[in-house]
């Protein structure tokens, strides 16, 4: 027999013998993810607070549980070497407003307790990404989002959010290509 070249023989030589392997269901990163956004859920809804100082609550809480020194270096990518303390400080308070104005306005006082937990696959082996939904009262149908959790040695840190098929990471990652003459300030 002779052997007959084609670009899927050869595609098909070149591929792995089997897939990689992923894990589905991590109860530690999905209890992590389940508090942590029930506890934002919690400040965003609390209609006893003024916007700013719920901003404020909002972006302190955020701080706590996001590794802000990875996503800074995700995103800046080899500018986040740069960053001196002050600026990173800039740049946690910026994402956590980010990711507050999201919410903000958007739930009512029970949305804590409209969380739905979908489940939760492990691509890597520290690194957990956690699906679920939240109840918008200005949609007909729930906020599904992905978060991407890290295993550190405090326990789990939020690293990536998902909403609409857009990781944050990711979308920031190619808006500073786009702009690659500008400085970080």
């Amino acid at each position: 027999m002779t052997y007959r070249f084609s670009p899927w023989r050869v595609l098909m030589e070149c591929a792995l013998p089997g897939p990689w392997p992923v894990l589905v269901g991590q109860p530690e990163a999905e209890a992590f993810v389940a508090e942590t956004v029930r506890d934002l859920l919690r400040i965003v809804a609390d209609a006893t607070l003024t916007p700013s100082s719920r901003a404020g609550a909002f972006a302190s809480a955020m701080v706590r549980v996001a590794d802000v020194g990875g996503i800074a270096d995700l995103i800046l990518g080899a500018r986040a070497s740069g960053l001196t303390p002050a600026r990173r400080q800039r740049f946690a308070a910026t994402l956590a407003s980010h990711v507050g104005h999201a919410y903000d306005g958007r739930l009512w006082c029970g949305s804590a307790d409209d969380f739905t937990l979908l489940g939760s696959t492990a691509p890597k082996l520290d690194e957990v990404v956690v699906r679920f939904t939240v109840r918008d009262r200005r949609a007909f149908a729930p906020i599904q989002m992905s978060w991407r959790v890290f295993r550190s040695v405090g326990g789990w840190r939020l690293i990536d959010m998902e909403y609409r098929g857009i990781w944050l990471v990711d979308a920031h990652r190619s808006r500073g290509r786009q702009r690659k003459g500008e400085t970080c300030r």
